[in-house]
């Protein structure tokens, strides 16, 4: 199992239950969850192999921004 984390800027549970059908209908993804106590609002996705470009196609598509936390550390260093 593989996991990935992006920062979004999906701030409560109304903005959840709005991103929610979107995730859920990523195939290969088992679990997901939205940190939103954290200043990043880190949604962790795990999965057998992770297609990044869709995760963050699905958060789009819900009407948020999502950008995957790795690529995050590229950018500051």
């Amino acid at each position: 199992m593989k996991k990935a984390v992006y920062k979004t800027n999906i701030n409560c549970g109304n903005c959840l239950s709005t991103v929610t059908p979107f995730l859920d209908a990523l195939k290969d993804v088992s679990e997901w969850s939205v940190d939103l106590s954290s200043k990043d609002r880190l949604l962790t996705v795990k999965a057998e192999n992770i297609d990044s470009d869709a995760v963050i196609k699905a958060v789009d598509q819900a009407g948020f921004k999502a950008d995957k936390k790795e690529s995050l550390f590229g950018k500051l260093f």
